[in-house]
């Protein structure tokens, strides 16, 4: 039988030529990828060390949590963490930075301003805002009931029974636990910066005594903080922010 036939002017395989060919193409041998010798062992080492860190660091922070519940006393009134002095100067030159790079070239270009332009400056505005308020204005207060949480729009509770522990994260938050993620809160200089600086680590130690607190209930307040450690939500300081841009404006 000839490997070729024509039909009607066109030239095609007889079947048994495409079956060979199919088996010839999708049979052809893999190609091994390419390995650097020791990556393998040096990745393990990695995940291994990394692993035995995180059990150490674990453990450390047990020990140090339990040496914490037998020499804490239970606090007479609820006690609240909020923003310190370096919070509130970064929270300062925030504002000073967003008026001198974003309002005032607004303002020099009034004339010339669209509709669109003043829908970013407002928006631009809120969003300076909650960073300013973020950095300089946080709150935690813990009371009997659970944790009151200072956020933009309003005020977080979270009840001792949701929560499992808190942590600090690198970057200075504090984490609420209760097998899932619960909001951040908080904003403390991170524990890098505490070792350079050679300052206690505020946030730390506001964590661990927020999950001894939640481990054990003899250690929480006797009563609920009132309305002024729960504070108001951030929020209620836009309109104050939008009438110092707008004077910012006037004057410029």
């Amino acid at each position: 039988m000839d490997l070729l036939s024509a039909d009607e002017g066109h030239v095609r395989f007889p079947s048994v030529c495409r079956e060979a060919w199919s088996a010839v193409r999708f049979d052809l041998p893999r190609r091994h990828p390419v390995t650097i010798p020791g990556l393998a062992a040096y990745l393990r080492t990695r995940r291994t060390a990394h692993r035995d860190n995180r059990r150490r660091r674990h453990l450390i922070r047990e020990q140090r949590l339990d040496a914490l519940a037998r020499e804490t006393a239970p606090p007479p009134t609820p006690p609240s963490w909020r923003a310190g002095r370096g919070g509130r100067v970064l929270a300062v030159l925030w504002g000073a930075q967003f008026l001198w790079f974003v309002v005032r070239p607004a303002a020099e270009e009034e004339a010339r301003a669209t509709p669109g332009d003043w829908i970013f400056l407002f928006w631009a505005s809120l969003v300076a805002t909650w960073v300013g308020c973020r950095l300089g204005m946080w709150r935690v207060t813990a009371g009997r009931s659970g944790v009151w949480i200072r956020r933009f729009r309003t005020v977080v509770f979270l009840p001792w029974q949701e929560i499992s522990r808190v942590d600090m994260r690198r970057d200075g938050l504090l984490e609420f636990f209760d097998g899932h993620r619960q909001p951040m809160a908080g904003l403390y200089g991170p524990a890098w910066l505490n070792r350079i600086l050679r300052r206690p680590d505020a946030g730390q130690r506001t964590a661990d005594l927020l999950t001894v607190m939640a481990r054990h209930p003899r250690l929480r307040p006797g009563t609920d903080p009132d309305r002024r450690l729960r504070s108001r939500p951030f929020a209620v300081w836009s309109p104050l922010t939008m009438c110092v841009i707008a004077m910012a404006g006037l004057i410029s």
